[in-house]
């Protein structure tokens, strides 16, 4: 055993902050309470034991966690469960017919068309694009006094955003960006409502909180989201970004390009998609961070070894594995997209229970991720449950941040070297404390976030690039 190991040994094991659900499952004023409060609060104790808890309703609702279930949810019969409307009457004034709201053939040529452009080698080119978002906030610290706090989670929007509007955008995304930063707080707010009034079916038209506000940011953003595709269309320029490459992308059965509503579906999703699932995952690797320092000690050694002195690049990549490791358990323990659903099309069995057409069909991604039958020890923070060897025992359906099946996430390997390239380089110039009995409970608004933020300090170390 090494010294390291020898630290690792000695610690006291982490059991993050998590989500305590109910004993029973709720009646419907109780659900609908905490469903606005955090949706997780919603899903009983059962669901984290269990391989299928059908409840009746109202709203019936299935919820699967067995892995051999979800396999056949989104792979075997994935056109007996097809994605939830309610997503798309929630997210479909924002993101429009775009490749996460639509359906059917609407869904696959835009799939086709976009799918190169997310290749694992494409993708590597925008390493130092990846590498400039987190010295963008590494600059910002080093300009504070040190060991000021920092709102980390805020922080590592803003350095993903430049990321993905220097890699979309090729700089291009200020407007977009500022309309961003100003409507989020209003759109989350109006969001939870939103849903709530989607999972119980009430009529569109019906008044709730922040539904003003969250239309017209919707609107703003489109309209400027729009103003840039026309403004590039007039003045094409030789960016080699994959905004360019998406205004050029034809559809490999019938040569058609996208039109300019379906540009902006596909932007916006990309750029908010894109880059606050991102910012979560940084977000709560950094917390766990602070609060592992035996597995911080490991990443800056790894670190140290792969990256001796310059940047990260795209050669580093793979072999940075104890840094993938940390942010690997870090998404199975916070999830960025902490919940999915579909719904049955038609009366099916599962698992020897009837389920009646139209049933919502709820995949837990963060209680599957600490469901008491598939984890070792599940709310303990050990990335070496995920070393090379460990996790060839864990099913592609019990861990799976991004999604799986035909609809996994288009930018899944994007956002894992993204992610990883970051993490190396803030973890390498900077030093993160939580403050005190500080415990941030997660909370669902669609992506998983602290709840009330995360204030860190950071200190940044001896001869930190900036």
């Amino acid at each position: 055993m090494n010294k390291i190991d020898t630290v690792y040994a000695s610690r006291v094991p982490l059991y993050p902050p998590r989500v305590t659900p109910p004993p029973k499952p709720l009646n419907l004023p109780q659900s609908f309470i905490k469903f606005l409060s955090n949706p997780l609060l919603a899903i009983p104790e059962s669901v984290y034991h269990e391989p299928l808890v059908v409840l009746r309703g109202p709203p019936a609702i299935a919820w699967v966690t067995d892995p051999a279930l979800v396999k056949i949810v989104l792979l075997d019969r994935c056109d007996d469960f097809p994605q939830d409307p309610l997503l798309r009457r929630v997210l479909g004034p924002l993101f429009g017919n775009g490749i996460l709201t639509s359906e059917g053939r609407d869904w696959r040529w835009q799939h086709q068309t976009v799918a190169p452009l997310f290749r694992h080698g494409e993708i590597l080119r925008y390493v130092p694009a990846m590498v400039a978002g987190a010295e963008s906030a590494i600059k910002a610290w080093s300009a504070a006094p040190p060991g000021s706090t920092h709102a980390i989670d805020t922080d590592m929007v803003r350095a993903t955003y430049h990321v993905i509007s220097n890699t979309l955008l090729a700089g291009d995304g200020a407007l977009i960006g500022e309309t961003m930063e100003q409507g989020a707080a209003d759109y989350v707010a109006g969001l939870s409502w939103s849903m709530a009034y989607a999972a119980l079916n009430l009529p569109v038209w019906l008044p709730r909180p922040g539904r003003r506000r969250m239309h017209f940011w919707e609107s703003r953003l489109r309209a400027a989201v729009t103003g840039l595709i026309h403004a590039r269309r007039a003045s094409p320029n030789d960016h080699d970004d994959l905004f360019t490459r998406l205004l050029g992308a034809v559809d490999p059965e019938t040569s058609q390009t996208m039109s300019d509503a379906q540009l902006v579906d596909n932007l916006l999703t990309f750029l908010l998609a894109g880059h606050h699932t991102i910012a979560a995952a940084l977000t709560w690797t950094l917390y766990l961070t602070s609060r592992a320092p035996e597995w911080e000690a490991r990443m800056l050694e790894e670190i140290r070894q792969v990256v001796p002195s310059g940047p990260v690049t795209g050669e580093h990549i793979d072999k940075l594995v104890t840094v993938q490791q940390v942010l690997t358990e870090s998404m199975r323990l916070f999830p960025p997209l902490p919940v999915m659903s579909r719904y049955a099309a038609e009366d099916v069995e599962l698992a020897g229970e009837h389920i009646k057409a139209g049933t919502l069909i709820g995949l837990p991604i963060y209680v599957i991720h600490r469901h008491r039958k598939l984890w070792d020890n599940p709310d303990r923070f050990d990335p070496s449950r995920f070393a090379q060897g460990r996790d060839v025992g864990y099913s592609r359906y019990q861990f799976m941040p991004f999604g799986v099946g035909p609809r996994i996430c288009i930018g899944a390997a994007f956002a894992l070297i993204e992610a990883t390239a970051m993490l190396a380089t803030l973890i390498r110039a900077a030093r993160f404390e939580s403050p005190p009995g500080q415990e941030p409970i997660p909370v669902s608004r669609v992506v998983l976030l602290p709840k009330g933020g995360m204030p860190m300090r950071v200190t940044m170390r001896h001869g930190a690039r900036h």
